[in-house]
């Protein structure tokens, strides 16, 4: 786990998000860069797309990499689930590197808190999901949160319910507009 109260130098996390698209030869190879760039962490997203995508958006078409498929469908195809992280895990552990993951939903808290990782991060768009960043909080991980997308008054309610239960917490400034 990380210390960030207690931290001499900084901690460097390379954000893979999803640029993987869903294939572990590439997310292999970002891995890679991270390490080669002498940083600290490789991090990921992790979503179940059944509770993450809104309904009104599950059967909308959209075109993607591999040609034309529903939104869920495309979520679906570039989620990893317990094989890619298991790898995930080994290659990373191999190097040695850390590694972990934004959660977007309670059941992907609960699959990155199978693995050892040296936090946990709530992404901007879920700093007012109360029951995400209460449950993450009481797991005892060190705590990034983003604030991108919120105004002082949720990041103040995030922060009230992150230290409830974990002093061990970063708030970052994040920009939330992509080109």
């Amino acid at each position: 786990m990380v210390d960030f109260k207690n931290l001499q130098e900084p901690y460097f996390i390379g954000e893979i998000g999803i640029n993987h698209n869903g294939d572990l030869q590439l997310a292999k190879k970002l891995i890679d860069a991270v390490n080669a760039c002498g940083w600290h962490c490789a991090k990921f997203q992790k979503r179940n797309p059944d509770v993450c995508v809104p309904e009104h958006q599950k059967m909308v078409m959209r075109q993607t990499p591999w040609g034309e498929m529903t939104y869920l469908d495309y979520k679906y195809r570039i989620e990893f689930g317990d094989a890619e992280y298991n790898k995930i895990n080994q290659y990373c552990s191999d190097k040695p590197l850390d590694w972990t993951a934004s959660v977007w939903d309670l059941d992907s808290l609960n699959f990155l808190l199978e693995y050892n990782v040296p936090f946990l991060k709530i992404p901007s768009a879920l700093i007012t999901n109360d029951e995400l960043v209460i449950e993450s909080a009481k797991s005892n991980k060190p705590m990034i949160i983003s604030t991108g997308m919120s105004t002082l008054e949720e990041i103040d309610k995030a922060v009230e319910n992150v230290i409830k239960h974990n002093d061990n917490l970063v708030i970052m400034h994040t920009n939330s507009s992509y080109p």
